[in-house]
């Protein structure tokens, strides 16, 4: 299921949906705000996550590893101190909440703009994730067991205290919804944005100020409408990720 879930160019669709849900915590916020060239870089960081997450899911035993160690590398460096706390990338409970945006977005934005999952389909997909959350690093007994657990752990972080707005995560997410690309791609930008604002939870919208109008329900509902009908026709060299069709090539289907 993972395979088949996360081969979709489309879910690209969610990558400001996650950042701005791991922004609303406020340790990952500042880990971000003072470890990172973001959004100076936004698109080469964009492109370097997506290698990496796609190295997991479709490399060689050897590329996973070394994705994961890269992945590592990274966190290594990343640590300090924040609204009277200290925090680390490597941090558990940081890597979880990470981990569950980049989850739940892949699931949200795959049933609505690719096709509804059956329950066992989703179940299937949580499980197969939580090889992948302990080469992200995150301790096998901090990863929810099941799907149930999962979804339990994701409404008690949506609706506890643990994730609050603050300086950094404001100016953050401002730059992550209107990030200064050029000219050819700041129309597509204003489109996903629209996007994005609608398939935010609410708590999270109401944290930022972020009102979903019309225009952003109307984008949503006519984009998934219309990627569900085009995705089937499209070649798999428009559809899929390049990873996923060499792994598909390399298994002889």
């Amino acid at each position: 299921m993972t395979a088949r879930v996360n081969r979709e160019r489309v879910l690209l669709a969610g990558g400001q949906r996650a950042l701005v849900m791991q922004l609303a915590h406020p340790l990952v916020a500042a880990g971000v705000a003072r470890h990172s060239d973001f959004p100076a870089r936004a698109l080469s960081r964009l492109r370097r996550t997506l290698d990496l997450s796609l190295a997991l899911i479709y490399g060689t035993a050897e590329e996973a590893r070394e994705a994961s160690e890269a992945i590592s590398a990274v966190h290594d460096r990343v640590s300090g101190e924040a609204q009277g706390r200290s925090y680390s990338a490597n941090d558990p409970d940081l890597l979880l909440w990470v981990n569950a945006t980049l989850i739940d977005t892949t699931l949200v934005v795959y049933e609505r703009f690719v096709r509804r999952l059956e329950e066992g389909e989703r179940a299937r997909y949580y499980l197969e994730t939580v090889e992948a959350a302990e080469a992200f690093g995150i301790p096998g007994e901090a990863i929810p067991p099941d799907l149930d657990a999962f979804r339990s752990y994701l409404a008690g972080m949506l609706e506890g205290d643990e994730l609050r707005a603050t300086e950094d995560s404001r100016r953050l997410v401002r730059d992550v919804l209107r990030p200064p690309l050029p000219l050819p791609l700041r129309f597509p930008t204003a489109v996903l944005r629209q996007v994005t604002v609608a398939l935010l939870p609410e708590r999270i919208r109401e944290m930022f100020d972020l009102h979903p109008g019309v225009a952003a329900w109307t984008t949503l509902v006519a984009g998934s409408a219309a990627s569900r009908v085009l995705l089937p026709w499209l070649p798999s060299l428009v559809r899929d990720f390049s990873r996923a069709r060499a792994a598909t090539a390399a298994r002889g289907e």
